[in-house]
């Protein structure tokens, strides 16, 4: 391990030769789940005192801090949907129920897309924002081997969205990297400056990462060429929930492939290690599986919805958070090859309302995407659409442009292909279509890939989810 000191609040490292950035990597599976319900009983405490929204609600659903006696208690907590913060933000502007008093003054302001409604707004003092958010970003940088002589660019336009924001100060305030910033830069300045500044890691989402090694190659440069050894992924599902979006990133930059994800309103959640498993950062949030339909707990290592329990933060604590994320499952109480002992993520299926559900099977567009991804003829422009047929029946189309060395000769083989494809991966058949190259709308950081056009019906089928391996 390595030695830490704080300057105005912010961890730096003082001892560069380690291999973990923190000690809660590998503790032993007994002792992070003295440590988890530790900290959740302080979390509880903390809230029953200071917050009057959680009080409240708390009350209202027969809960107090003393019925929690062990983890398994914490199913005794309401969950909290991302409506009812919104809810306190319109009643109490600007912050709502994410600010509790006493924790300013506020140096960081984050923000949801606001894809699924009004973004929801989330304030950080520095305490939380630089020892604990970016501290959990720092171990995937670090555990991606990305170290003080690099040089890192982050390759996005700076919003309040701060996936990847964070990892920025991360490198540049807590491992001491040089960062490059380049939010207005179009995609052949970026090409030309990472061979310029020696930049050596690229952190960006796989859509755009994958566009600009597109443009590289319309402009006559082999993109595995320019120096870059690292590239962190995050703002939608990469390597640990698509592996083929990893295969064509290492394949297009001759890079190594990490990637990380998590939650705006609660920490950076899980990361891959140098052997290819993502490692959750369970020190700092406590992760529940659950049936979408019953709130009940999955069996380990099982599919379903994440909810996420913030053990740590003081500013804006979410308690049995529902993410609307859907899981693969989390597996524990093993030791990676890379010798952490943390809890495995076994990646992300997609959104709750991404799943599509055709003749009693749940689809995730995650899945869809592997396939896809796995196929060397289709380029990165897809898109899924969910629709009724004329028999009112669920189904799924997906429209797939081709590589631009694909024959037009050649594209009704391919439609065939990837129909056969996913056919084999989820055992229903899809509607491919082959569209000219350029019809599809390019991303340059979350893609927006899913439409569903279908009439919004609630369904409570129950029908188990799958995804393509």
């Amino acid at each position: 391990m390595f030695i830490v000191m704080y300057m105005n609040g912010i961890q730096k490292i003082t001892e560069v030769d380690c291999k973990y950035w923190s000690s809660a990597e590998t503790m032993p599976h007994r002792e992070m789940k003295k440590l988890q319900l530790a900290r959740l009983r302080e979390q509880v405490n903390y809230l029953w005192e200071n917050s009057s929204f959680y009080r409240q609600k708390w009350e209202q659903s027969g809960f107090c801090p003393a019925l929690l006696r062990t983890l398994d208690d914490i199913r005794r907590i309401p969950i909290l949907h991302k409506e009812e913060i919104r809810l306190s933000q319109e009643k109490e502007p600007p912050y709502g129920m994410m600010s509790i008093p006493g924790r300013g003054p506020f140096i960081r302001i984050g923000m949801t897309s606001g894809t699924t409604g009004e973004p929801v707004i989330i304030p950080f003092n520095e305490e939380d924002y630089f020892g604990v958010y970016c501290a959990g970003a720092a171990r995937a940088v670090w555990a991606a081997g990305i170290r003080k002589e690099d040089v890192v660019h982050a390759a996005f336009g700076f919003t309040p969205f701060l996936g990847l924001a964070a990892a920025y100060d991360c490198c540049e305030h807590l491992i001491g990297s040089l960062v490059i910033p380049g939010g207005i830069w179009n995609s052949v300045m970026r090409l030309t400056m990472i061979k310029r500044l020696g930049i050596t890691v690229l952190m960006g989402t796989p859509t755009y990462l994958l566009h600009l090694a597109k443009v590289a190659e319309e402009n006559g440069i082999n993109a595995r060429t320019l120096g870059i050894k690292t590239i962190l992924t995050a703002g939608e599902p990469g390597k640990m929930s698509i592996p083929n979006t990893g295969v064509r990133l290492e394949e297009a930059w001759g890079a190594k492939i990490f990637d990380y994800c998590g939650t705006q309103e609660t920490h950076y959640l899980a990361w891959l290690c140098d052997e290819g498993v993502g490692h959750m950062n369970e020190d700092l949030a406590y992760c529940e599986v659950l049936n979408p339909e019953t709130d009940e707990p999955v069996p380990p290592g099982e599919s379903g919805k994440l909810v996420v329990t913030d053990l740590v933060s003081k500013t804006h604590p979410c308690i049995r958070y529902e993410t609307g994320d859907l899981v693969r499952g989390i597996d524990a109480g093993t030791t990676c090859a890379c010798g952490r002992t943390l809890s495995v993520m076994k990646g992300f299926m997609g959104r709750v309302g991404d799943v599509i559900k055709v003749r009693g099977v749940c689809v995730s567009v995650a899945g869809i995407e592997n396939v896809i991804r796995g196929i060397s003829e289709c380029s990165d422009s897809y898109e899924y659409i969910a629709s009724k047929n004329e028999s009112g029946m669920d189904q799924i189309t997906v429209r797939v442009e081709p590589k631009r060395d694909v024959e037009p000769g050649l594209w009704d083989d391919m439609r065939k292909k990837v129909a056969q494809k996913l056919q084999l991966s989820f055992m229903i058949n899809m509607d491919v279509k082959i569209l000219p190259p350029g019809t599809l709308p390019v991303f340059e950081l979350k893609a927006k890939r899913f439409r569903d056009t279908r009439p919004k019906i609630e369904d409570s089928s129950g029908a188990p989810c799958v995804s393509a391996k």
